[in-house]
C-alpha cells in the first residue's frame, strides 16, 4: 500500500472517531445547556422569594412603627409596592418556566408552586388591608393598635404568609439540588466519552508516528502552502507544529512573521477606527443639536400653554414634560461628550483661582442626598495659570463619578484638595465609595469603556485628555471598598495677577 494511500485510510479512521466523538460532545453540551438555564431559572426563582422575604419583613417593621405611633408613612408604601412587585416577578417567572418545555417541572409541581403565590398574593393584600385599618384608629388608642398589629403578624404574617415563603424556598432548593445530581451525571458522562476521545486520538498517533516521510512532505508542502497565501494576504493563517528537525524552527519563524504582520494590520485598523468614530462622533453631535434644542423649545412651549388649562394641571402631564425636559439634557450632555472627545482644543491658559473654580464646578453637579463635597482648598492657594472651562470639566467629571461611587445606604463623604510646589499643580478628588475593581483599573480612562449601566465612557477620557494637554497627567488610585482617589498634576505656572471669582467663597458645599 502506498504512503498516500496508508494516509489516506489513517485520515479516514482518524475523522471517523473525531466525527463520532463530536456528535457525543454535541449532544453533551445540548444537554448542558438546558442544565444551565435550568439552574439559572432556578436560582433567580429562589433569589426573588428570599427578596421577598426581606421586603415583607421590612413592610411589618414599618407596620409596627404605624402601630406604635399611628399614621401613615412613605416608607410602608415603598415597602408594600417592592413585596407586590417581588410577587408579580416571581409569578411571571413560574409561568415563563411552564411555558418552556425544556425546564418545566411535572403539572402537579407548577400547581402547587403557583398556589403558593396566589395565597401569598391574598395575604399580603389582607396584611396590606389591615394595616391601613389600624393606621386610622385614633391617635390616643395606641393601646389598641398594638394589639390589632399583634393579631395581625401572629396570624396572618407568620402563621399564612411566612409558611408559604419557606414551601417556595424550598421548592426551588430541591430543583436546584435536582440539577446538581443530573449534573454529576453528566460530568461522569463527559469524563467517560472524554477517555474514549484520548484512547483513539493515542492510537492513531501510534501510527503517526511511523510516517516520518509524509511530515517530511507534510512539512515542505505546508511551508509552500503557508507562503502563498501569506502572499495572498491570508495574515490569519498559522503552519501547524512541525517538530521534525528543521522544520519545527521554520513553522515557529513563520508564525511568528505572521503575528507581526497582522498585529501591525489589526493597529493600522484601529487607528483608522478611532478617527472614524472622532469623525462621526463630531457629525452625529453637529447634527443632534438643532433637533434637541427644537424638542426642549416645543417641552418649554407646550409648558407654558397648558400651564392655564385643565390638563396642564394634571399631575401626569406636568410629570412627563418634566421628564421630557430631564432626558433631552441628559442627551445634550452625552452630545458635548461626544464633541469634546472628536475635538482637543489647545488650553488657552489664563489666570484662575482654584478655590471659587471648585465652588463653581461643585454647584453644577447633582449630588445624591446621601453625599456632601467638601472644598478644602485653601483660601490662600496661589492663583494659577490654566484653561479654567477645560478644567471645571475635569472638575464636574471627577466630582460627579465621586458621587456616583458611593452606596445609597453610606454617608458619603468627597473631599477636593490642592497642593502646590516646584513641579506644579497637584489636584485630587477622593471619595469613600466602593473603589474600583483591580482588573478594571487600567481601563477607565480607555474611550467607550464604563463601569456604569448608563455611562457612555468618555467623561474620564476627555478628563486625561485635558490633563495631557496641560502637559500633566490624571492617575487614579483604589483601595477595595475604601474609596477610590484621582489625581490631576500639571505643570501650571503661578499668575502674575489676581484672578475674578467665578463662585462663592471656597468652602463646603453639598447636600
Amino acid at each position: 500500500m502506498s504512503i498516500r494511500a496508508r494516509l489516506a485510510s489513517i485520515f479516514g479512521v482518524a475523522l471517523a472517531a473525531v466525527l463520532v466523538a463530536g456528535g457525543a460532545f454535541y449532544f453533551t453540551i445540548a444537554e448542558m445547556l438546558i442544565f444551565q438555564r435550568r439552574a439559572e431559572a432556578s436560582y433567580e426563582d429562589l433569589t426573588l422569594h428570599v427578596t421577598l422575604a426581606s421586603d415583607a419583613s421590612r413592610y411589618m417593621n414599618e407596620a409596627a412603627k404605624v402601630a406604635l405611633l399611628g399614621g401613615v408613612t412613605a416608607e410602608l408604601a415603598d415597602a408594600a409596592e417592592d413585596a407586590a412587585r417581588d410577587l408579580a416577578a416571581i409569578e411571571a417567572l413560574k409561568r415563563r418556566m411552564i411555558a418552556d418545555d425544556e425546564i418545566r417541572e411535572s403539572d402537579e409541581e407548577s400547581t402547587e408552586e403557583l398556589g403558593h403565590v396566589r395565597f401569598m398574593r391574598e395575604s399580603l393584600e389582607h396584611i396590606v388591608a389591615s394595616t391601613a385599618g389600624i393606621a386610622r384608629v385614633a391617635a390616643d388608642r395606641a393601646g389598641e393598635r398594638h394589639a390589632m398589629f399583634v393579631r395581625l403578624s401572629d396570624h396572618e404574617y407568620k402563621e399564612r404568609f411566612l409558611p408559604h415563603i419557606n414551601a417556595a424556598v424550598h421548592d426551588a432548593e430541591r430543583d436546584i439540588a435536582r440539577i446538581l445530581a443530573d449534573e454529576h451525571r453528566l460530568r461522569a458522562r463527559v469524563a467517560a466519552l472524554g477517555a474514549a476521545a484520548i484512547g483513539g486520538a493515542l492510537v492513531i498517533l501510534v501510527a503517526l508516528l511511523g510516517r516520518l516521510l509524509r511530515a517530511m512532505d507534510r512539512g515542505f508542502s505546508a511551508l509552500v502552502e503557508g507562503s502563498r497565501r501569506i502572499a495572498h494576504g491570508d495574515l490569519d493563517l498559522r503552519l501547524p507544529e512541525l517538530d521534525e528537525h528543521e522544520f519545527g524552527r521554520l513553522s515557529a519563524a513563520f508564525n511568528h512573521m505572521a503575528q507581526s504582520l497582522q498585529a501591525a494590520q489589526e493597529a493600522r485598523l484601529r487607528m483608522e477606527k478611532l478617527a472614524a468614530v472622532g469623525q462621526l462622533a463630531a457629525s452625529v453631535g453637529h447634527d443632534l443639536r438643532n433637533p434637541l434644542g427644537a424638542v426642549r423649545n416645543a417641552t418649554h412651549y407646550l409648558g407654558k400653554r397648558l400651564s392655564a388649562t385643565e390638563l396642564g394641571r394634571e399631575p401626569r402631564v406636568a410629570q412627563f414634560l418634566s421628564i421630557i425636559d430631564k432626558e433631552v439634557a441628559a442627551c445634550g450632555r452625552i452630545i458635548g461628550n461626544l464633541l469634546d472627545f472628536a475635538r482637543e482644543r489647545r488650553p488657552l491658559l489664563s489666570a484662575c483661582a482654584l478655590g471659587p473654580l471648585v465652588d463653581d464646578a461643585i454647584s453644577v453637579v447633582e449630588l445624591p442626598p446621601h453625599v456632601r463635597v467638601e472644598n478644602d482648598v485653601p483660601a490662600a492657594f496661589p492663583v494659577v495659570e490654566l484653561d479654567r472651562d477645560q478644567f471645571r470639566q475635569v472638575l464636574v467629571n471627577l466630582i460627579q463619578n465621586a458621587a456616583e461611587a458611593i452606596p445609597a445606604g453610606r454617608e458619603g463623604r468627597v473631599r477636593v484638595a490642592a497642593a502646590w510646589g516646584g513641579d506644579g499643580l497637584t489636584l485630587s478628588v477622593a471619595d469613600n465609595g466602593t473603589g474600583i475593581p483591580a482588573d478594571m483599573l487600567a481601563h477607565i480612562f480607555e474611550p467607550l469603556f464604563s463601569t456604569k449601566l448608563k455611562g457612555t465612557g468618555l467623561g474620564l477620557a476627555i478628563s486625561a485628555g485635558i490633563a495631557r494637554r496641560h502637559g500633566g497627567t490624571l492617575e487614579a488610585k483604589s483601595v477595595p471598598d475604601g474609596g477610590a482617589t484621582f489625581v490631576v498634576r500639571v505643570p501650571a505656572r503661578e499668575a502674575a495677577t489676581a484672578a475674578e471669582p467665578t463662585a462663592a467663597p471656597s468652602g463646603a458645599q453639598g447636600t
